[in-house]
Formats: structure tokens, sequence, C-alpha cells
């Protein structure tokens, strides 16, 4: 079979124009009548480095097979990663020990797949032969299918953010901050799309995990390409995002979170003893702003 991320992400595309849907069924019938006019919009796929892009004028939205497959890498990486923390937790008195997250990381060879979805917003390339191929039929009760789970909910995000710009009518030839001002915008639509009828159950502590995946893949990029002109720093941006959580003290949501965002972006660092998930998040975020401080 050949590896390369147009065949490998292709049957995930399939799928990929309902996550929008299916991440807030609730509002289904808002975003088929009122934002994609009953289906006048389009998406698809294009080749080279990872990214997805709007074009408001023909309400069109492309998603690069690097960029579905940076996506899913890192899914698979903050599934691993969450579900390694919250047993180990499980398993020690709270403030009482401290476990090396990032060890267990290596062990699963988590980091190839953060570092090959890092590489791919520079150029698309082949399949490592070392990373587990995706399969899109697998069972959601199944590991390969809860990484699923989390690559489209992380993925309605990235494709609210872009149907947003073409919602909201915005324009490509204007000043640069106005350029930021509209990212501003699109972020804002697709974090309130998802989380303001999520109500506060265990819908919304899936919502706020997948909406942090997506800005750790803004994260990942600016590390590897830099800020870019026409995009507001990744860090501004996740704390736009992260202010309309509004969640509990004992969030899971944020737990896992914390985890994934301190495992990719600040491993060595050791976490202190903290009282609560939410807690927990707030010095995971804190640490963030110290490393991508511009």
């Amino acid at each position: 079979m050949e590896k390369t991320t147009q065949t490998l992400m292709d049957p995930l595309f399939q799928l990929a124009k309902r996550a929008p849907f299916n991440i807030a069924p609730e509002r289904g019938k808002n975003l088929s009548e009122e934002v994609f006019v009953k289906g006048r919009w389009k998406l698809i796929t294009t080749h080279g480095e990872a990214n997805f892009y709007a074009y408001p004028v023909e309400a069109k939205v492309t998603a690069s097979y690097a960029g579905l497959a940076s996506l899913w890498c890192l899914s698979y990486a903050a599934f691993h990663i969450s579900d390694i923390a919250s047993r180990l937790q499980r398993e020690i008195d709270t403030g009482a020990k401290h476990f090396d997250i990032g060890k267990f990381c290596a062990e699963l060879q988590i980091y190839q797949y953060i570092n090959y979805a890092r590489d791919l917003f520079h150029s698309d390339r082949e399949w490592p032969s070392s990373l587990k191929i995706p399969n899109v039929s697998a069972m959601f009760e199944a590991p390969e299918g809860r990484v699923n789970n989390i690559f489209f909910g992380a993925l309605s995000w990235i494709l609210l953010h872009e149907i947003g710009h073409v919602h909201l009518k915005h324009e490509k030839d204007i000043p640069v901050d106005q350029r930021l001002r509209q990212e501003f915008q699109a972020d804002n639509f697709a974090t309130c799309w998802i989380l303001d009828e999520a109500g506060f159950g265990i819908q919304r502590e899936f919502r706020v995990l997948v909406v942090c995946v997506a800005l750790s893949w803004l994260f990942l990029n600016e590390e590897k390409l830099g800020q870019g002109r026409d995009h507001p720093a990744a860090i501004t941006r996740f704390q736009e995002s992260v202010a309309k959580f509004e969640m509990g003290e004992r969030s899971a949501g944020l737990e896992n979170a914390a985890y994934v965002l301190k495992a990719i972006f600040d491993p060595a660092s050791k976490s202190p003893a903290c009282e609560t998930p939410k807690e927990l998040f707030e010095w995971t975020a804190n640490r963030l702003t110290e490393l991508f401080r511009k």
C-alpha cells in the first residue's frame, strides 16, 4: 500500500464534511440553513504543505492532505497522552508523587507522531513506516476509534473557523490589522458554535478537549513556520478561546487538555502539586504564555 498522505487521509476526508454537524448536533439545522444556505459551500482537498484555507467569495474551504495528516497525528498523540496521564493520575495520591509523562510518551514513540505533524507544515512527505496507519473503520470503543473521534472533533473547530470566514464574508485584500481582527472573529465563531449550547456535562468536557487539540495544531504551526503577518500569535488565539470555556474546578476536559499541552510543548518542566484540574490547566496555560510570548 502506498503510504502518502493522500491515500491514507482520503477515507477520513470522505467523512470530514460531517464534522461541523457532528460536533454540535443540536445546532445542525442552524448550520445547514443559516450558515451553509442549504448546501451552498464546498470542501475540497489540495496538495502541498499542511494548511486549511477559506475562500469567502467562492464559499469554499480547502484542506490539504498534509493538513489532515498533521492533525490526525496530533490527535493520535493527544488521545494516548490523556489516556496515559489519566490512568497514572488515578494510581497516585494527589500531590504525593510526580510522574514523568514525557518518559511514557517517549516509550510509546508519541513524539514521532508530533514531529511528523510538525514537519508537514513545511512540506508534504511520505508517511513514516514507524507510525501506525489511520483506520477509518475502527470501532468507537477501540483506541483507533477514539483517536478518530478526537481528530474529527479538532477538525470541526478548524473547519468552523474557515467556515466562519465564509459566513462572515471576510476579505483578503485589506490592511493587516483588519486581517488580524478577522482571524479572532473566525476563532470566536468556531469556539462559540461548538460550546454555546453544549450544556455542562460530558459533551462539553469532550468539546473543550478537542478545541484545545485544534489550538495545539496552531502552536505547532507557529513553532515550525513562525507567526506570519496576517495571523495573530497562537498564544493570543489560545487565550481568547480559553476565556469562553466556562468549566468547573473538577473539569476532566481541562485536566486532559493540560496533560496534552504540557507533554507536547513543555515536557521537561515539573508541574506543581495542584488542588484541582482547573488549577493544573491554568498553570499549564501560564507556561504556554511564557514559552510562546512574543
